[in-house]
């Protein structure tokens, strides 16, 4: 098969997605990347590059056609980057497309534009899945996976122990007030990722975007009312206003700056307990308020497959990918995380067990080849690919 990838430049994306086209379904891969756009259509400097670079995506892919280089695009793009028109030529080409959707519980709405042009819709969390069908009613469920071609290869047999308790992401208010909470119980966490520090500017904080204001309600604002209620729109202010507040470093935790790809299932099989959140939260005024919506994300598959103990924020769906004591660990409520946190980083044959059957879980169910083999049957039972 020859396809052809519309992806922003991310290394995740190379390692996981990108890799498993190119070992078991693609003769030929070609890449077309994008930055992005989500936050920055305020400037009119990048509306000109957007605009220049998606004549460049319909003359190449429409060079490709014409060539016999084309039987498949794959996306992963929201509607910022790929304008209605655009989405039109390339549907003209009467090629396959897939556009992948990551991110259903805070942007489910960015694709509603141009959904109607791809022949699938696969979304990561099923979260808002049913609101998209009005746009188009092939959306197929391909959660989020791992590729064990990487992660296992780069996490060596017999780890020394480096850590007793690691979170790797970026700072937001909710990871915060929880990382403070396992301090406060005499816990050391060991902290990979940007913004912790305020020697480093956090990714969580932005600026109002007037344009971007008026092209979300333009676009966004009567979908999300009739899919989320006015509480959606209302939330959606509150949470940018609180993300100009400032609140102060958490004392305790070992940080460190983003880890690079490579050490990832070092950090995971070397850390007796590897800390996930599900849910990313805001803060009004002094109290930090969980957005209540959850949804599974890499590392659920990341953190298992590399060998590594994994307790997570329980969402919708981790029952599902996984029997949940003995494959991985949940909590709820602060008190739970702290009550297992508690017992798994001193009851090592506990963790132990789950960690390898989280692992054998993970390479049994959960690589990206079962991702992209349910993918392509889905467009075959569909006929939209023979």
């Amino acid at each position: 098969m020859k396809a052809l990838a519309v992806l922003p430049p991310d290394r995740w994306i190379e390692i996981n997605l990108l890799d498993t086209l190119r070992r078991y379904y693609c003769d030929q891969l070609r890449v077309f990347t994008y930055p992005g756009g989500m936050g920055c259509l305020g400037s009119r400097l990048w509306r000109k590059q957007r605009d220049d670079l998606t004549v460049e995506l319909v003359r190449s892919a429409s060079a490709l056609k014409a060539a016999g280089e084309l039987d498949f695009i794959f996306c992963m793009v929201y509607d910022d980057f790929l304008t209605v028109e655009t989405a039109e030529q390339l549907r003209q080409l009467n090629v396959p497309m897939v556009n992948y959707h990551v991110d259903m519980a805070f942007q489910w709405y960015r694709v509603i534009n141009t959904a109607p042009y791809f022949d699938l819709l696969a979304v990561a969390q099923t979260t808002h899945a049913q609101d998209l069908t009005s746009y188009n009613e092939n959306i197929y469920s391909m959660p989020m996976a791992a590729n064990p071609d990487w992660y296992g290869a780069h996490a060596s047999p017999a780890s020394d122990v480096r850590h007793v308790l690691s979170f790797v992401g970026s700072f937001n208010p909710f990871r915060r007030a929880l990382i403070a909470d396992c301090v406060t119980h005499g816990f050391k966490p060991a902290v990979y990722g940007r913004g912790w520090q305020s020697s480093v500017p956090s990714p969580y904080r932005f600026d109002w975007d007037c344009y971007k204001l008026w092209h979300d309600l333009r676009h966004y604002a009567v979908p999300r009312l009739r899919a989320e209620g006015v509480s959606s729109l209302v939330e959606a202010v509150r949470r940018k206003v609180s993300r100009g507040r400032t609140l102060p470093e958490v004392v305790g935790p070992e940080f460190h700056p983003p880890c690079s790809d490579e050490a990832l299932p070092v950090i995971f099989r070397s850390s007796k307990v590897n800390l996930g959140f599900s849910d990313t939260g805001w803060h009004a005024d002094s109290r930090v308020v969980p957005s209540g919506n959850l949804q599974c994300r890499l590392r659920d598959f990341e953190v298992p497959m590399s060998g590594g103990f994994y307790l997570v924020q329980r969402a919708p769906g981790h029952d599902e990918y996984y029997t949940l004591g003995e494959e991985i660990e949940t909590w709820t409520t602060s008190e739970e995380l702290i009550d297992k946190l508690s017992f798994f980083s001193t009851h090592e044959d506990a963790a132990g067990r789950i960690r390898e059957a989280g692992r054998k879980r993970a390479m049994a169910s959960h690589t990206w080849r079962h991702r992209f083999d349910g993918m392509f049957q889905r467009l075959r039972d569909s006929g939209a690919m023979v």
